[in-house]
């Protein structure tokens, strides 16, 4: 049996909820064309096509607002959050909360319809953005109609601008194949567990930087420059020496990311201060250093941290906002799980001692 390390290359299940092509240079949920569905629907309308291949965004809409509605009153749960968040990063909080959810997030049939799907993806995609939202100083009770999903994420009476970036994010986070992450959500589905213990097997996956922590330390990156020069001197110094330079390439795209043009997009649409003007110059520069030093092309992480920062988001909660997006896309692949019913079980290859007395 030929052996790939990190299972690079080998085909390990099948699905019909994204693909990015042989090609590797694009990106589609059931078909469309995820750049363009950035253009045209809502990440409501996204999250009703990946999880029932349906472009009717109303009961995930319904569900969402009646689910952030009820866990904005429970007491037991607010209490819960507001202890671990003196504690734990806000990885962890989500972790947690969402596993606090249990069973709840779990309808103990055979064979779940469409809305039972939709019902139990709406209420952990809910529960995600009510603990980001939390930590805003600001309320963030007044849902946008256009925006839900996003405004659930951002004080309340956020432009529209903002709202329709954040929903652009949210879309192009929401689902992109057996990543790692995806892929564990599939592993513990296989063994027909429940859907919460998935959907926790994915955040503590994500959580890695080498995942979507990457986001993470891709603008603390940026933000450890005051000038181009300072970028121009110490990003060459840094490869000379082998260190990581988050944020860029990827391990299925060939020549780039497709979604890192939207998000860079975005940001050269929001920046209007000195500070960020400047933070965004410094990132274009290292973009500029790495494509001619190492061919390499930033990923949806490079800019998405900026993009980030620029709606007012602080940086440890960049990766909880690629868990409120990408929720529904491990649901989906939880469900295909369940409906294959085939346990991922790989061999592995034994590299110790063969025998010992």
């Amino acid at each position: 049996m030929e052996y790939s390390p990190g299972l690079r290359g080998v085909i390990a299940g099948e699905t019909a909820i994204s693909t990015v092509g042989m090609e590797g240079t694009s990106l589609r949920y059931r078909g469309y064309d995820a750049i363009g569905l950035t253009k045209t629907h809502t990440y409501e309308t996204v999250a009703s096509l990946i999880i029932n291949d349906s472009l009717d965004e109303k009961d995930f809409k319904k569900s969402f607002s009646k689910y952030y509605s009820q866990i904005s009153k429970d007491k037991n749960l607010n209490q819960l959050l507001n202890e671990v968040k003196e504690k734990l990063h806000p990885m962890d909080v989500v972790r947690t909360v969402v596993s606090y959810m249990g069973e709840l997030t779990t309808l103990m049939k055979q064979t779940l319809d469409n809305q039972d799907k939709t019902e139990l993806s709406a209420r952990i995609n809910a529960t995600v953005c009510y603990i980001i939202a939390s930590y805003h100083s600001e309320n963030c009770d007044e849902l946008d109609n256009e925006y839900l999903v996003a405004s659930s994420l951002l004080p309340n009476n956020s432009d529209k601008e903002k709202l329709e970036a954040l929903d652009d994010m949210l879309i192009l986070y929401a689902e992109h194949g057996f990543n790692a992450s995806t892929f564990a959500a599939r592993v513990t589905a296989s063994t027909r567990s429940d859907l919460t213990s998935a959907i926790v097997s994915g955040i503590g996956t994500l959580k890695g930087e080498l995942h979507g922590g990457a986001n993470e330390e891709a603008v603390k990156l940026v933000n450890s420059f005051k000038t181009l020069q300072e970028a121009e001197i110490e990003i060459p110094k840094m490869l000379k020496e082998k260190k990581k330079i988050m944020g860029f390439g990827h391990g299925v795209y060939k020549v780039q990311d497709p979604r890192s043009v939207v998000v860079k997009q975005w940001v050269e649409t929001l920046v209007e201060n000195d500070f960020s003007k400047n933070r965004f110059e410094i990132a274009k520069k290292i973009d500029e250093i790495m494509t001619k030093e190492k061919n390499l092309f930033p990923n949806v992480d490079f800019y998405g941290g900026l993009l980030l920062s620029e709606l007012g988001f602080e940086v440890d909660l960049f990766t909880p906002i690629f868990v409120a997006g990408r929720s529904v896309g491990w649901s989906a692949h939880y469900f295909e799980q369940r409906e294959q019913d085939t346990l991922i079980r790989p061999a592995a290859k034994y590299i110790g001692i063969e025998e010992r007395e």
